[in-house]
């Protein structure tokens, strides 16, 4: 039996197919999402399924979806997205790590370094460094010229003071750890090695699993490949309902944990 798990980012949820993913149809899909959305399909919303490659197929009739069905995965995941809007471009722009060129949507501006401009990929790392201003419109430019004019050297001065007495806290700090190092190493090496003694009897004292301890696993670690969360979500659950089988543990986690 395979499963579908429809996921809708704008909700930011999962839903489960309580039916078999082999037996649905186009229309049928529509009025499942439909269901769980709260509202008719749109023209900007369409289904698309990303293979293990990572490359993403637009599932829009029913010859596209019985093509999943053929895939041989227990799990199909399919994602309920919204076309892009149009994007916008910053002429004359470019980026000044990746060269891309124009900038596209977002514009950031590095207030320290001069004429440095940032795409969004590239602004994540260099926000660690120094501070960055976002231009999400070409024309918000004109009112960021004057203000770099005025104020970039006073800028710097307030960086450069914050990153010397930075400098100052961390030489202070690693005096004081020099100086525990000395006492502390001698305790680290034997707590390490009673830690490695203590494993090595807790290995020998261990019992290989049963047969019912075996089957419990296999369960759990199933249940967190449907539903995408750590084994240790779905262990209990499953202890305590051992005795049903791994498709009435599907039907009943469906509710539950989707």
């Amino acid at each position: 039996m395979k499963h579908l798990k429809l996921s809708i980012p704008c909700m930011n949820q999962s839903f489960l197919y309580k039916g078999n993913f082999s037996d649905i149809n186009y229309q049928q899909l529509i009025q499942f999402t439909e269901n769980k959305l709260g509202k008719q399909l749109t023209q900007e919303l369409y289904f698309v399924y990303v293979n293990t490659e990572g490359d993403s197929f637009v599932i829009d009739n029913d010859q596209k979806l019985n093509n999943l069905k053929k895939i041989n995965s227990q799990v199909i995941k399919i994602s309920l997205k919204e076309f892009e809007k149009q994007q916008v471009l910053h002429p004359n722009t470019v980026c000044s790590v990746c060269q891309q060129s124009p900038i596209i949507n977002i514009r950031f501006r590095c207030v320290v370094c001069e004429d440095v401009d940032l795409c969004q990929n590239c602004s994540i790392e260099h926000s660690k460094l120094h501070p960055l201003i976002m231009i999400s419109k070409p024309e918000q430019v004109q009112y960021l010229e004057n203000f770099f004019k005025k104020n970039i050297m006073k800028v710097k001065r307030i960086l450069n003071s914050s990153i010397n007495k930075s400098k100052s806290t961390i030489i202070a700090l690693k005096d004081v750890f020099m100086k525990k190092k000395q006492d502390y190493f001698g305790n680290v090496q034997q707590q390490q090695q009673q830690q490695q003694q203590q494993q090595q009897q807790q290995s020998q004292i261990k019992k290989p699993p049963s047969l019912e301890d075996e089957d419990i696993l296999n369960k759990t670690l199933r249940l967190s490949e449907i539903f995408e969360g750590s084994p240790r979500n779905y262990e209990k659950f499953v202890q305590k309902n051992k005795e049903l089988t791994f498709e009435e543990l599907v039907e009943i986690a469906s509710e539950k944990f989707a």
